[in-house]
């Protein structure tokens, strides 16, 4: 195992395996005692959908993105030479195949059971904008492990927001068109450096963050689930107990009827006892008088 195996296997997953996928990894460099591995496999940054969309364009459609680096090449030289009809041409040779890459990712998605969104379709096409105006973004783009979209600013290939690839390349970034021109793309280097540092703490605190919110939602989602299995329970209980309510005051009413009968019974009886009391004084009032 080694990290460049590591990083084309994970970059190849879908983003919500991404993860746990590379601490698996981590975790069996470290098992076979090659932590130099594990520390690389653990900087590898988790894609985001952009990052992902493209770098699945990439290896599914590479032979599709090379006519886009040669473009690029050919809109440069046209760009340098001035050639405006040349440069028009290739202007919308350059606007179609954009478009039709942007379209073969959304079926790739749409295969993987994924939507592309607008921001992710527009993060897309500025990543495919910035292979074909600089050949470093060509070369990122085709390595299929960019972590997030890519720009063109006229510098080089800029992050979108905190964009690297992985592994990071270590050539250098931009050579100076002329030494009057040098220190001042040498300032903007640096800010670019800056901004690049930047970005890329907030996007692992974006990461950090999105993967919270993913917790949250998958508690909100249980804790949904349960208030509606308990709603079904209080529904239920509330009906049987509005039938107990019921039958115990027909109980209550036929209560009642009883009481009142045997009050009625009582006073026959009373009656039957005070007459049968009566006869049996008159008859031996009789027995007397004999």
């Amino acid at each position: 195992m080694d990290a460049e195996a590591v990083a084309d296997r994970l970059y190849g997953l879908p983003p919500e395996e991404f993860t746990s996928a590379r601490t698996a990894s981590e975790k069996d460099a470290r098992a076979a005692g090659d932590k130099d591995l594990a520390s690389e496999i653990h900087r590898l940054a988790k894609p985001n959908q952009v990052a992902w969309l493209a770098n699945q364009l990439a290896r599914e459609h590479a032979a599709e993105i090379a006519p886009l680096v040669d473009l690029g090449a050919e809109l440069r030289e046209a760009t340098d030479s001035l050639s405006g009809d040349q440069l028009r041409t290739l202007s919308r040779q350059r606007q179609q195949l954009v478009y039709a890459l942007v379209q073969q990712a959304r079926r790739l998605a749409g295969a993987a059971g994924k939507k592309v969104s607008e921001d992710t379709a527009r993060g897309l096409q500025e990543t495919l904008q910035a292979a074909l105006a600089d050949p470093d973004a060509a070369e990122q783009l085709l390595a299929g492990r960019l972590t997030e979209g890519l720009r063109y600013a006229g510098f080089g290939p800029v992050p979108g927001a905190g964009t690297r690839s992985a592994p990071a390349p270590k050539g250098q970034r931009d050579k100076a068109a002329g030494s009057a021109a040098k220190p001042l793309e040498d300032r903007h280097a640096q800010e670019i450096e800056r901004a690049e540092r930047d970005l890329e703490r907030a996007a692992a605190a974006a990461e950090d963050a999105g993967e919270a919110r993913a917790e949250a939602q998958a508690e909100l989602d249980e804790a949904d689930t349960e208030v509606s299995r308990l709603d079904t329970e209080v529904t239920r209980l509330q009906a049987e107990l509005d039938r107990t309510v019921a039958e115990q005051s027909r109980a209550e009413r036929d209560r009642r009827k009883a009481r009142d009968k045997l009050g009625r019974a009582s006073k026959t009886a009373e009656e039957a006892e005070r007459l049968l009391e009566e006869a049996e004084r008159r008859r031996q009032g009789l027995h007397d008088e004999e």
